[in-house]
């Protein structure tokens, strides 16, 4: 059936904004590659985009403060479907982990793991063709052909896994506005209540990540352009979607024993792990393992580190590494550590013609991505603020350098909320946790120029020609927006 001659202008309009905005994300260095590239971060991940742990949020829920939230997105760049041109982005499936780790101790393990495992209902013909056969109003409409169910597990260290949920619906991928009118009533469909406090909804959302497009330049090139204050900040990210896990729990359930007076600070990273088998033995006489294929705590740590992003990394090179170690195995990676006293972009930075790299070794950096921000392990911002040594329970001779997001559960909700985060005088933003709404990365390129104990490297980003980024997310849980869809 043919569409009124005026909504195709429109249509029209929104496909070029998505085509145009999308290309930008897979162009040269100056259109976005790195917004695309730091959603990218491994060539392993790029063969494996289920598996690609794209951003781990960590906060206070600014609705509820006795509870916390944290969200793991993975896919990333998932196109809008039309009615003609549908899509899916379905979870992964056959015994694929997806798990979010809590570390209170400091130690790189983890002393309580959420873990999710999806199965799929599949109706279609053949297994093939759209997911939808009409309008869907419900999860439970039989038009919608293919449906994904998920048991999530708590697993505190030493302990079974205790079965939280056990097939618990999930939002589909987002069919095009006409077969999908109300996305926000299945996506409340989906959201499960958890035992004891706390709720959990695995959806399609719009991608959140507020991102300059300059500076990723600077991370891989170490400019922002020929002509950097006219060079526009336009995320190529804001007409995409991404899978995302979002979970909501009471704090006292993620400190230390329990305890957030005692023990505020936590150390929280996402990973997806595939079963595997050893094929040098008989098959038939092993238990199914699992081998990690993606992780992610610290946002853009690939760039910050080593300037890189998948598309220009070798294979099996520090970025492969990072995803398939455990946590607790970066203290044994001297090369990894090295780097993180070391990083590179400064280097790229003052080669380009730049402000001097800041000294070394940058302790500071260290300090940021494996130990958290302390008044005296290496940071450079004077106080404790999120630190495993700050819980009176963890025992400081077992501290170990981790790759963690650092959330401090007992940092205030402000009523003012900066998106530079800590930098900015916002305590409750990035890098103490990090909200959906934090431009982490202006403030990480800062840090790496050596704020706050350098003058400040503000002037790298002048004021853009213009800066597109996506609809901040909300502050009601689930937060983040309803998904991208075309008619």
């Amino acid at each position: 059936m043919s569409r009124p001659p005026s909504r195709r202008p429109k249509r029209l309009a929104l496909v070029g904004a998505t085509s145009l905005l999308t290309g930008a994300a897979l162009a040269g260095p100056y259109l976005g590659t790195g917004a695309a590239g730091g959603h990218f971060d491994a060539p392993g991940v790029i063969a494996d985009p289920q598996a690609n742990v794209t951003d781990v949020y960590a906060f206070t829920s600014p609705d509820d403060p006795a509870m916390a939230t944290i969200i793991a997105d993975v896919q990333p760049t998932q196109l809008p479907a039309t009615t003609p041109t549908p899509v899916n982005y379905p979870f992964a499936t056959g015994g694929a982990r997806y798990e979010i780790h809590v570390d209170g101790r400091g130690t790189g393990r983890s002393d309580l793991t959420y873990r999710w495992t999806f199965r799929t209902e599949d109706r279609r013909l053949f297994g093939a063709g759209p997911i939808a056969a009409g309008p869907v109003r419900s999860l439970k409409d039989p038009t919608l052909l293919l449906r994904q169910y998920y048991t999530l597990e708590r697993i505190r260290s030493g302990q079974a896994p205790e079965t939280l949920v056990k097939d618990a619906p999930v939002a589909p991928t987002r069919q095009s506005l006409a077969l999908m009118p109300d996305y926000g009533a299945l996506r409340d469909q989906a959201t499960t209540a958890l035992p004891g406090g706390g709720r959990t909804v695995a959806a399609q959302t719009a991608e959140s990540f507020q991102a300059d497009a300059r500076v990723f330049g600077y991370f891989i090139a170490g400019t922002a352009g020929p002509v950097p204050g006219y060079v526009p900040a336009a995320n190529p990210l804001a007409a995409v979607n991404v899978s995302s896990l979002i979970l909501q729990v009471p704090k006292s359930e993620l400190a230390l024993n329990g305890d957030t007076k005692r023990n505020p600070v936590v150390g929280v990273w996402a990973t997806v792990s595939r079963p595997g088998a050893d094929l040098s033995r008989d098959l038939r006489t092993q238990d199914a393992t699992y081998r990690q294929v993606g992780r992610l705590g610290n946002p853009h740590i690939g760039f910050a580190l080593w300037g890189t992003f998948g598309g220009i990394a070798t294979p099996g090179g520090p970025e492969d590494r990072f995803n398939t170690r455990p946590a607790d195995q970066g203290r044994n990676d001297q090369a990894f550590l090295a780097s993180a006293l070391d990083p590179a972009p400064p280097h790229k930075i003052e080669a380009a013609g730049g402000r001097p790299a800041p000294a070394g070794p940058r302790t500071d950096i260290r300090a940021l991505f494996l130990r958290g921000i302390g008044k005296d392990n290496g940071a450079k911002f004077g106080f404790d603020l999120n630190t495993q040594a700050m819980n009176a329970d963890a025992d400081p001779n077992a501290l170990a350098y981790a790759d963690e997001l650092r959330l401090n559960l007992g940092t205030p909700v402000t009523a003012d909320p900066d998106r530079l985060g800590v930098l900015a005088g916002d305590l409750q933003g990035y890098p103490n946790g990090r909200r959906p709404n934090d431009m982490i990365d202006n403030s990480l390129l800062r840090m790496l120029e050596g704020e706050p104990g350098s003058p400040s490297a503000a002037d790298l980003l002048p004021a853009p020609l213009f800066d597109a980024q996506p609809k901040p997310a909300g502050d009601v849980f689930p937060y983040l927006n309803l998904p991208h869809a075309l008619p």
